[in-house]
């Protein structure tokens, strides 16, 4: 499975348009159970309104590639194209704990 951090704007926006899709790339950015904490962290510090969706590649149609990111030793998961609301098959509150860190939700960590 994959995870994406989404606002609920954004989700709505995508609900409505039947995907998710690149936005200023060529690639929507997902992360694995073991390193979403890191883009939360990185990318929606502080933030609130957020969803995590889990994705399920098998349901995707475009390339989906695994690339590290610089000056890091994790490697992320990028989806090469639009991804379609039915390829989510969950949806997770996702908020920021006092700190403005995020902690995976349960429902999540168990998959």
């Amino acid at each position: 499975m994959l995870l994406h951090i989404i606002s609920k704007a954004d989700w709505a926006a995508a609900q409505s348009v039947g995907a998710i899709s690149p936005v200023g790339e060529e690639f929507v950015h997902c992360s694995d159970r073991g390193v979403v904490h890191v883009t939360a962290g990185k990318f929606f510090h502080g933030q609130s309104g957020l969803l995590l969706v889990v994705i399920d590649p098998k349901l995707l149609d475009v390339p989906v590639r695994w690339e590290a990111v610089p000056d890091s030793p994790l490697w992320f998961p990028h989806v090469y194209g639009p991804i379609p609301v039915e390829a989510v098959v969950e949806v997770h509150d996702f908020p920021g704990l006092p700190d403005g860190s995020f902690v995976l939700p349960e429902a999540v960590a168990v998959l």
